[in-house]
C-alpha cells in the first residue's frame, strides 16, 4: 500500500464530510486517517473552554512542509443537563422512534412522554426533532 501525503489524508477527511464522521460506522475507516494525520504532530497548546477542549498541534508533512493544525473537540451542547430519563428519551427521538413507541417501550404514558420531550426541547434550546437529531444525536 502507497503511503499517502498529507494532503491527500486531508482530502479523503473533508471527502467523507461532517455528518458521516459522526456516525460510528464510519469510525473504522476514518480512524487510520485521523491517526496518520496526527501522528508526526506534537503539542503546542492545549485549552479548556466552556464548548470543549482545544490543542494546537505542530507537524512536518512527508515533503519536508510544516504545518500547524487547531482542533476543537466539543462537548455535546446541554447533554450534561438532561435527566437520566430524558437522555433515554432523547436517545430513542434520535432513533426516530414515535412518542407512542417511546411510552410503550419506557412503560410510561405518551403524556410523560411529551413532557420529558419539552423539557429536553427546552433545556436543549431546540424547537423540533430534526433540531434536537442535529445537535445531539450521532
Amino acid at each position: 500500500m502507497a503511503s499517502k501525503t498529507l494532503v491527500q489524508v486531508i482530502a479523503e477527511l473533508r471527502s467523507h464530510g461532517p455528518a458521516r464522521l459522526r456516525r460510528a460506522d464510519r469510525t473504522p475507516e476514518v480512524a487510520p486517517l485521523i491517526a496518520r494525520l496526527l501522528a508526526p504532530c506534537r503539542t503546542l497548546a492545549v485549552e479548556e473552554r466552556a464548548s470543549g477542549l482545544a490543542f494546537r498541534l505542530q507537524g512536518i508533512t512527508e515533503h519536508a512542509v510544516e504545518f500547524s493544525l487547531t482542533c476543537v473537540l466539543h462537548h455535546a451542547p446541554g447533554a450534561g443537563a438532561l435527566t437520566t430519563a430524558e437522555q433515554a428519551v432523547a436517545d430513542l427521538l434520535c432513533e426516530g422512534r414515535t412518542l407512542a413507541q417511546i411510552a410503550h417501550l419506557r412503560g410510561v404514558s405518551a403524556n410523560t412522554v411529551k413532557s420529558q420531550v419539552r423539557q429536553i426541547f427546552r433545556k436543549l434550546n431546540v424547537d423540533s426533532r430534526v433540531a434536537l437529531v442535529r445537535r445531539l444525536c450521532p
